[in-house]
């Protein structure tokens, strides 16, 4: 009866212990996905300042600076050489650092420098073209709405994102350390439960499939979600940046719900080379 009873009080730790574990595990594993991925600072700006974000933010002054040229009757084929892409690079880069507090040495007006230079550079060939020396009512217009526009561009309003940033890095690594302290610890104690081994081995790699399983739907939900409901952002270049990221945190958790399989799949085997060899 002893023993009988014993082996009730294994089973239901057992299953209790299962459960604790699956949650952990998942706690863990996003919480890592968040550390890594979801809050890094140079992914994010890496994206802000790849190639197709600054051609697009380029492509798009561009446009509106060649729109307000001809209604001035001003040559635009002098446009691409004054919107450098470097110095739009230099804009966007010094915007997302300060914003995010990736890096030192940026301010909350470092990012008009370089939009200042262009804005120099278009008005030297406003006056080269009209012949005048100085900068006249019209000059002035003109160079205050591609300023203004330009800014627009750049100026993604992003408000306390630095302090988000910080704060969720910070609840991200407290969250990682705490979950896998008791997420090792769960293990251990379910490891060690009752005396066939192979039971609490077999509830661990329960813990792990499910955990596994549990990330991949969630993986494929929020992708199905993002398909069908589109969300607003414009221009479309930003909104592509924005759902890339998105796509990207959604794909880290996928990838750790295949790591959680895999994990299951050892622990399983081991489990089925115990029971073979009794």
């Amino acid at each position: 009866m002893a023993q009988l009873r014993e082996n009730k009080i294994s089973k239901v730790m057992r299953v209790v212990l299962s459960f604790v574990l699956f949650v952990l595990i998942v706690i863990t594993s996003v919480s890592a996905c968040a550390k890594a991925v979801f809050l890094d600072k140079n992914s994010i700006e890496n994206r802000f300042t790849s190639y197709d974000y600054i051609s697009a933010v380029k492509k798009s002054a561009m446009e509106y600076a060649a729109d307000i040229y001809m209604k001035n009757g001003l040559d635009c084929s002098s446009l691409d050489k004054i919107f450098e892409d470097e110095l739009i690079k230099e804009s966007v880069k010094a915007y997302i650092s300060n914003n995010i507090g990736i890096g030192a040495g940026y301010n909350e007006s470092t990012y008009l420098e370089p939009i200042e230079n262009i804005c120099s550079m278009l008005e030297k060939d406003i006056k080269h073209q009209t012949g005048k020396n100085n900068r006249d009512d019209s000059t002035a217009a003109i160079i205050d709405l591609v300023e203004s526009y330009l800014i627009g561009e750049i100026d993604i309003s992003i408000p306390k994102a630095k302090v988000i940033m910080n704060s969720g890095n910070i609840a991200a690594v407290a969250v990682l350390c705490v979950s896998l302290f008791f997420t090792i610890s769960v293990f251990l104690i379910l490891a060690f439960i009752g005396d066939k081994r192979y039971r609490s081995l077999r509830a661990i790699s329960i813990s792990f499939y499910t955990a596994g399983l549990f990330e991949m739907i969630i993986s494929i939900a929020a992708c199905a979600v993002f398909r069908i409901k589109h969300i607003d952002i414009f221009p479309l270049y930003l909104k592509e940046v924005v759902m890339g990221h998105i796509y990207s945190c959604i794909g880290s958790v996928a990838f750790s719900g295949g790591i959680m399989l895999f994990a299951a799949l050892i622990i399983s085997t081991i489990v089925w080379k115990i029971r073979r060899e009794k």
